[in-house]
Formats: structure tokens, C-alpha cells, sequence
């Protein structure tokens, strides 16, 4: 019998995001994407090997919120108009493994107002590692009720 495998524990930053609104035109009728709608969009990120922040440190060490904010409200819209929900979530989290190569994973919620006539939301969810050897796609689709 082989030697049990011995996981190491690193040290990892996450930081997170939360109900960034971002109106943009999206839905898959054409009639749904004449008028804009409000996605709500959260993002997490894991920053490996972090640095202390007892000590000065400087921005390249962690994630430019503001750069962040920029992208999803101002090219989110521009890159429009969106027919699924999925394709914004996929060019977000494209961004965001793009923001420094401390990122070790990331994961973006887009949550959009129901088109199903009820009081609730409809999310997506997409995690990715930032290494492709060891890249897991993970996509959900929820219905939750407000």
C-alpha cells in the first residue's frame, strides 16, 4: 500500500465583492433585451502566498477594487447587448483571473431579475482556477425568491 498523500496547507487572501450593480441590456428575446436590466454581480478571488498588510504594502499585492468596479459597470454594458446570463459571467471571470498572477482562483455570481413573472432571481455561478492543469469549471443556475 502507498504512502497517504500529504496535503499542504498555503496561506491564501480571499476577497470579496459583493452586489455590484451593473445595468445592461441582456435576455434571450429580443423583446427582453430592448430594455435594460439591473444584474446584481459578486465576485470572490483567492490571492495566493499573500503578503502581510501589517506592513506597507502596495496595491500590485492585492486586487484594484476601483479597476474592478470600472469594468463591471462600464465595459460589462459595452460589450452588450448579452443574451445569456452565462456569457456575462464567463467574460467576468476571464477579467478577473486576468487581475494579477497571485489570483489562484475566482468565482463570480451574476444574479438577474426573474423573467418568470415571480418575486425571485435567477443566479449563475462560475468558479475557475487560475492554472489550467488544474482547472475545475464549475457552473450552477439557481432560482432563488426574494
Amino acid at each position: 500500500m502507498g504512502k497517504p498523500l500529504k496535503r499542504v496547507m498555503e496561506d491564501v487572501l480571499i476577497i470579496q465583492l459583493n452586489d455590484v450593480p451593473v445595468t445592461t441590456h441582456i435576455g434571450v428575446p429580443e423583446t427582453e433585451r430592448a430594455t435594460p436590466q439591473t444584474l446584481l454581480i459578486s465576485l470572490s478571488f483567492a490571492i495566493a502566498d499573500p503578503p502581510s498588510f501589517a506592513r506597507d504594502s502596495t496595491l500590485p499585492d492585492t486586487i484594484d477594487y476601483a479597476a474592478l468596479i470600472a469594468f463591471l459597470q462600464a465595459e460589462i454594458p459595452a460589450r452588450g447587448p448579452w443574451v445569456l446570463v452565462e456569457s456575462v459571467a464567463e467574460s467576468i471571470i476571464e477579467y478577473a483571473l486576468s487581475l494579477s498572477a497571485r489570483v489562484a482562483w475566482a468565482d463570480v455570481q451574476v444574479k438577474k431579475p426573474s423573467v418568470l413573472g415571480s418575486a425571485g432571481m435567477t443566479s449563475v455561478s462560475l468558479r475557475r482556477s487560475a492554472n489550467p492543469a488544474r482547472r475545475r469549471l464549475g457552473l450552477s443556475v439557481t432560482e432563488a425568491q426574494a
